[in-house]
């Protein structure tokens, strides 16, 4: 799987989770920025996919990290952040058991992080991260 497709992919489970309301975006931080200024929330955020090749095992690990947001306030109470945390893990809940359903996809272990007022934007959510082991025969 190549890096444009593996992005295709997580994109359209994305989509497919956030049911219409909401958007994706992938890239760095002013452009996210700028997404969230134009489209609002909630946002899933894609940051730019690394990864290594093991060209004598076959395999490929593709290292994730994706937060799931929506507008947080500088002035949350602990009870206002940990609402925002428990809806939004819901969400990548609900992504992650769809992203392993894929054939390419094996077992998926995620590192969760409550994220609190992120960028300018204020968002607040669940940050995820993890590794995907990808056939290398798929990577090219």
């Amino acid at each position: 799987m190549t890096y444009a497709e593996l992005e295709a992919l997580i994109e359209s489970i994305a989509l497919e989770t956030l049911g219409g309301s909401g958007h994706f975006h992938c890239g760095n931080d002013l452009s996210l920025k700028l997404a969230v200024e134009e489209k609002g929330y909630p946002v899933v955020h894609l940051d730019p996919i690394s990864g290594n090749r093991n060209i004598q095992s076959g395999n490929k690990t593709a290292s994730v990290t994706i937060g799931f947001f929506e507008q947080g306030a500088v002035d949350l109470s602990a009870k206002e952040e940990q609402v925002i945390y428990a809806r939004q893990e819901v969400v990548s809940a609900h992504f992650l058991a769809m992203l392993q359903e894929e054939d390419e996809v094996g077992d998926i272990a995620v590192r969760d992080t409550p994220v609190k007022n992120y960028t300018d934007q204020l968002l607040s959510g669940i940050a995820c991260e993890f590794e995907l082991k990808l056939p290398i025969s798929l990577c090219f």
